[in-house]
């Protein structure tokens, strides 16, 4: 049972078969198929951090079905990375991005880590790759390239992302930065206190947030705290799932305990699959979408 703080078909995944999706080759190239994809590279926005040379990025864009101009969603991954331990793309990311894929979106999958030299994050106290820094101009990078192709609408372009990636996804779509063009957000589970400290802070258009009501390693209070603030409220939806934890829309991952998470409240966090939650998220996300990029 879902509770939003303000109101405003899911289709078959195949994820036995998905996940041959591996990390990127050097070169360009396309896999055939229910998964036929492009790698693309672009340059971060981050030459400001770098020295003067730009991170280039690696991203994996999915067509649907037709010729285009497609409206397409951005998905941010979280601390743990894109892919996962064997290389492949991370079940998450893959099941999200088939299924928006099979709704008739473009989808971009952004790898933040890769070409920095880092494979995750969640497990480091002082992270080389942050939200609030690197990343944003990543999601700024992302959007300058879709508006950039000639198959992408580029009026109709959101961004998703979940835990450090819904952390990315506030900051790139706060005021005073790149983030205007996205008509629209999605953020799953993001640690909130960071918005929060700041009173300019609103977004930039319409945003869904889908939070875990046990969630112990970013609890949602800051959010729903954030949410009700003037004028945050206005653009604004949130749903609280009661009984899920952190990484509740992860498919087919039975609850466990996490020790190894520095920046936690306790040190100790349950992780995992809620379905029913997972379910509704879903059928949210969808309405959300179609509400701001088919409307």
């Amino acid at each position: 049972m879902a509770f939003p703080l303000r109101r405003t078909a899911l289709l078959g995944t195949a994820l036995a078969a998905a996940l041959t999706l591996a990390a990127p080759p050097g070169a360009r190239a396309a896999t055939a198929g229910l998964h036929a994809e492009e790698i693309v590279r672009f340059s971060s926005q981050d030459a400001d951090l770098t020295g003067g040379t730009p991170t280039t990025l690696n991203g994996r864009f999915l067509r649907p079905a037709g010729t285009g101009p497609y409206p397409t969603v951005v998905l941010l991954h979280g601390c743990g990375g894109l892919y996962n331990k064997s290389g492949r793309v991370a079940a998450r990311h893959l099941d999200w991005a088939l299924n928006l894929r099979g709704q008739g979106y473009a989808v971009l999958m952004v790898d933040s880590f890769g070409p920095r030299g880092v494979d995750q994050v969640c497990t480091h106290s002082d992270r080389a790759v942050r939200a609030t820094v690197e990343r944003k101009r990543d999601a700024w990078a992302a959007l300058s390239y879709l508006q950039g192709r000639k198959d992408v609408d580029e009026g109709r372009i959101a961004v998703m992302g979940w835990s450090q990636g819904a952390g990315t996804v506030l900051a790139a779509y706060g005021p005073g930065g790149k983030g205007a063009g996205f008509r629209a957000a999605i953020a799953f589970y993001p640690g909130c206190k960071s918005p929060l400290k700041d009173s300019s802070w609103q977004p930039e258009g319409p945003l869904l947030m889908l939070l875990g009501g046990k969630d112990d390693w970013t609890p949602p209070e800051p959010c729903l705290e954030l949410a009700n603030r003037e004028p945050v409220k206005e653009r604004t939806e949130v749903i609280v799932y009661p009984d899920a934890h952190h990484g509740f829309d992860t498919p087919f991952t039975p609850l466990r305990k996490r020790s190894d998470l520095p920046n936690t409240p306790t040190g100790q966090v349950t992780v995992g699959t809620n379905e029913a939650a997972r379910k509704d998220a879903i059928s949210r996300v969808s309405a959300f979408l179609a509400e701001r990029l088919r409307g």
